[in-house]
């Protein structure tokens, strides 16, 4: 889940990360209340990406301007993004910029700092950034040693360790995806503050973390309506343009059998992920969604029964058939309990696949 600036920002000053003082507004007279002095800074508060270069941030000098303004910015969607609302901030002198953030490398296995001593938003093509491992246990020498390879030294780079020693914390404690300060600025008056935020949680982490309960949403307000309930019921849903639905049980099973699906001469209608551990409940879940999309001609389900249990499939697919007779269905379950699925399914009159080659040629061949 991403957060937006504002809420990054809020979370960051809690673990004693210093940033601007902030104003939040959702109506251009909302600046009537903001006595930061001029000029200030509105800020466009999106989930996506490329804000400053759309235009997404912009300076008042006065409170007509900064009335105009956002009521331009407040209208503004980027790239697809609709900006839920302004963030107002002094404007900020700044005398250096850098790039500090924390993630998962998943090919080393561990988080990373990731750091550049110059930031901003061509970060992505900068040729100086570092990147550092993280070992465990934690410890303060970490923040230390990403100041010296940032090429830093003396008080700023002390600033900066402690920075990086917070983020961390911050990442840990939270269960964060991504923790990232872009740009992390020196002022003129050489305080480090975090001029940007971006956070993205851990969805998995989410039962666990109480303080997001209610987050999830209106940080899906942008996601088409079939998006947004799949991710709501545990599913992993992307839709697409073809009119074969499928649905598989992992990531890597699921894109396996879009393949196949291309290979053999269909088009995929979504990627549909129900998970490891899906259950009857998520299982029918996943089919109503599907059903829903009008393009859809056929439902291509492959479940590998392990921590699903194929007999928990086939009871929300004989429920499922109860509801919609006239759907077309291809079924292939191994696995777990699939004896039990088998009885269950002869009994309801749906066939049930053996071979994923010739599901997925059924399920073509039903798409025609």
């Amino acid at each position: 889940m991403d957060l937006y600036e504002y809420e990054a920002k809020r979370l960051f000053a809690e673990f004693g990360i210093k940033t601007p003082p902030s104003a939040r507004i959702t109506k251009p007279e909302g600046l009537r209340s903001v006595h930061f002095g001029y000029p200030l800074t509105l800020k466009c508060q999106v989930l996506s990406g490329g804000r400053g270069k759309a235009g997404g941030i912009q300076f008042a000098k006065d409170l007509k301007e900064g009335e105009t303004l956002a009521e331009k910015l407040l209208a503004m969607t980027i790239k697809g993004s609709k900006t839920e609302s302004l963030l107002v901030e002094p404007k900020v002198s700044i005398a250096k910029e850098m790039y500090l953030s924390v993630t998962i490398d998943r090919g080393r296995g561990c988080p990373i700092f990731i750091a550049a001593a110059d930031g901003g938003i061509e970060i992505e093509s900068n040729d100086k950034i570092v990147t550092m491992p993280i070992q465990y246990p934690y410890s303060a020498y970490q923040g230390r040693k990403v100041a010296q390879l940032m090429g830093l030294s003396g008080s700023l780079a002390s600033k900066i360790a402690d920075v990086a020693n917070k983020l961390f914390r911050c990442f840990e404690e939270l269960d964060l995806d991504l923790a990232e300060i872009n740009p992390l600025v020196v002022t003129a008056g050489e305080d480090v503050l975090a001029l940007d935020g971006k956070i993205t949680i851990n969805d998995d982490s989410l039962g666990r973390q109480e303080r997001f309960n209610g987050w999830q949403d209106k940080h899906m307000l942008d996601l088409p309506e079939r998006e947004r309930k799949s991710k709501k019921a545990g599913l992993n849903l992307v839709e697409l343009d073809g009119n074969i639905g499928i649905m598989c049980n992992g990531a890597g099973l699921t894109m396996a059998t879009m393949d196949m699906v291309k290979n053999f001469g269909g088009e995929p209608g979504n990627f549909l992920d129900a998970g490891g551990g899906s259950d009857s409940e998520k299982t029918l879940a996943g089919l109503e969604i599907i059903q829903e999309n009008p393009a859809v001609k056929v439902i291509l389900l492959n479940i590998l029964g392990g921590i699903t249990a194929c007999d928990e499939v086939a009871s929300a697919l004989v429920e499922f058939m109860k509801r919609h007779p006239e759907r077309k269905m291809v079924v292939r379950l191994r696995g777990n309990n699939q004896d039990i699925a088998e009885k269950m399914l002869a009994e309801s009159g749906t066939k049930l696949y053996a071979d994923l080659e010739d599901a997925v040629k059924a399920a073509v061949a039903a798409s025609k």
